[in-house]
């Protein structure tokens, strides 16, 4: 519900959107499996991240030293697969500390 006299609106991300609030800035993919040593830091810990709704698996890969994170698909493929998301609710702001939360 809008209040009156209000202009502003907010509308779900889209898979576009969401991508850009993730922060990936690498273009080279690891398809089959997250890369040995993460490209920025060095770091040996690179894991999966599954984003509910989206696909059933890892979407990207994410370093547990740094935070960086890698394509594990194309951009395009990778913002499909977040479109289907779109209408979920996801908190990225509170996302690198989620595994504190119990689970639902």
């Amino acid at each position: 519900m809008v209040q009156e006299g209000s202009s502003h609106i907010t509308l779900p991300d889209t898979g576009e959107t969401i991508y850009t609030k993730l922060e990936i800035n690498s273009t080279k993919r690891w398809k089959n499996s997250p890369p040995d040593n993460c490209p920025d830091c060095g770091h040996t810990d690179v894991q999966g991240v599954e984003i509910l709704g989206a696909i059933d698996g890892p979407l990207f890969w994410e370093c547990s030293k740094c935070g960086d994170r890698f394509l594990r698909f194309t951009k395009k493929t990778t913002i499909a697969y977040l479109d289907k998301t779109k209408d979920l609710y996801i908190d990225l702001e509170g996302f690198d500390r989620i595994w504190e939360q119990i689970p639902n």
